[in-house]
């Protein structure tokens, strides 16, 4: 039997599984929760806070899990009586699951994934004051650090294009880019990982090189499959450039949506960098980042980060 991994803060306490739930236990797969059962609040919290085991479910029972997150997904952004906290937690978690089937494969199912999660993080944040704050002060696993930066450059890069009056649907596309911006990164050798903590201006010319090659990773995975927006391709090759055309394509010229994205990218990696918080980085960012970005969309990007509590 195959089996897929599943996110356990996806699980809600008191629902019904509509699949079986593994644990994986010393080199064996053990049945840890029966489809039809449910996982109290008390168990959850156990699981979650004593990180115990990774969790799977069979594959054959995939097409279960799609449609019990897509239940999460929806009662997390327009149920009644839920807590800021929970929303938050089940959004960031299903665009973090989402990630991760797109990293494993890029098919149809996960893309359309994908941009549920997408669409639903930027609700839930769009509708709920301090929802930006909560999200950036969650604590991260050095494991779920390059899942972490792709949320909160989805949720900067929405709220962003709000401000900048995009239409609808190219802000939907914005934050499904987000989300998939760094998915070449996971197809890096695993020596050249590290690289992605390291400032970029400290780079070798040879890290340089060898860090960029997840921008045409990122192009051969995702070329070439028609139900993939062209608009999210081009957003995802072009999240490392800026005005300064030094990034790996050299181009000088950007969109509005490209430089939008590429902005938020650049600020997030700062707080991942330096571990900085929002307000710090943005003492030097707003500095040292005029000339690779617009004066105006930073002023723009500043005025998001004081009206979502974090400057």
């Amino acid at each position: 039997m195959d089996f897929v991994p599943l996110r356990i803060k996806t699980v809600q306490p008191d629902t019904e599984l509509s699949f079986d739930l593994y644990i994986y236990y010393k080199d064996h797969y053990l049945c840890y929760a029966e489809r039809g059962n449910a996982l109290t609040t008390a168990k959850l919290e156990k699981l979650i806070n004593q990180d115990m085991a990774d969790f799977y479910v069979p594959e054959e029972q995939v097409d279960n899990v799609t449609l019990f997150l897509d239940e999460a997904l929806n009662e997390a952004v327009y149920g009644e009586g839920k807590s800021l906290e929970e929303r938050v937690d089940v959004v960031s978690e299903v665009a973090a699951q989402s990630i991760e089937r797109m990293n494993e494969e890029a098919s149809h199912k996960n893309y359309d994934m994908t941009q549920k999660a997408a669409s639903g993080l930027r609700t839930v944040i769009k509708n709920n004051p301090n929802a930006l704050k909560k999200l950036f002060g969650q604590k991260t696993k050095e494991s779920d650090l390059i899942i972490n930066h792709s949320i909160n450059v989805c949720a900067l890069a929405t709220r962003l294009g709000e401000h900048l009056r995009f239409k609808e649907d190219e802000i939907d596309d914005l934050a499904t880019a987000a989300l998939l911006h760094d998915i070449g990164l996971t197809k890096l050798k695993v020596e050249d990982l590290p690289l992605f903590e390291k400032e970029a201006t400290a780079h070798t010319p040879d890290e340089r090189l060898r860090y960029s090659q997840h921008i045409k990773l990122s192009q051969n995975f995702l070329n070439g499959k028609d139900f993939i927006s062209k608009r999210v391709e081009d957003l995802v090759n072009h999240h490392e450039e800026d005005l300064t055309g030094l990034g790996p394509l050299k181009v000088r010229k950007l969109t509005p949506l490209q430089e939008c994205l590429s902005l938020c990218n650049a600020f997030d990696k700062r707080l991942i960098v330096k571990k900085e918080s929002p307000k710090e980085a943005y003492k030097v960012f707003q500095l040292d980042y005029i000339g690779r970005y617009n004066l105006e969309l930073i002023q723009r990007f500043e005025a998001v980060l004081v009206e979502e509590g974090l400057l």
